[in-house]
């Protein structure tokens, strides 16, 4: 898909983007009762915001090292979610009942709540990790590796996992 606007994709079946770059909102659906994953066989360039609803018990795999989101990724009904994006990376809302895990080369951080059902991995090289949505739900061990500083909240109580951060870190769990 090359295109200078908004782009919207459904499908009942699973949808495998190839390299695409989308000036606008990137809106993909694939929410039927099958396989209905959302994978890529090419990079991503997205110039605002991402929405991404794979159908009930299926998952999202983006993980090419090329991708670079603009906006915020959000992520509605999946299992697992792989995200990599070659600069910052900002989330969305995300509901997920599997494990997620982001790699990117700038900055994480979030718009929305998380809210993650099992393990979560978290990468941002030499950058800062800050996911303090106070409605942030990780349900099961937090592991994050950072060269700078990281800040974590989360509405319930919070497991980290074995972690690397260089700078400070900034744990928040009711």
């Amino acid at each position: 898909v090359v295109s200078g606007n908004n782009v919207s994709l459904t499908d009942l079946n699973a949808i495998d983007l190839g390299p695409s770059t989308v000036g606008g909102a990137l809106s993909v659906s694939a929410a039927g009762a099958g396989i209905t994953s959302i994978t890529q066989s090419g990079a991503l360039s997205v110039g605002t915001t991402t929405s991404l609803t794979p159908g009930a018990g299926n998952s999202v795999l983006l993980d090419n090292a090329a991708n670079d989101f603009t906006g915020a990724v959000g992520v509605a009904n999946g299992l697992n979610l792989t995200l990599r994006d070659a600069n910052a990376l900002v989330l969305g809302a995300v509901s997920i009942t599997g494990a997620l895990s982001l790699t990117a080369g700038g900055a994480v951080t979030q718009t929305g709540a998380l809210t993650v059902g099992t393990t979560t991995s978290l990468t941002a090289g030499a950058n800062d990790i800050t996911l303090s949505n106070a409605g942030n739900d990780f349900t099961a061990a937090v592991t994050v590796v950072s060269g700078n500083n990281v800040s974590l909240t989360d509405l319930n109580a919070i497991d980290l996992g074995a972690s690397s951060v260089s700078g400070a870190l900034s744990v928040s769990a009711a």
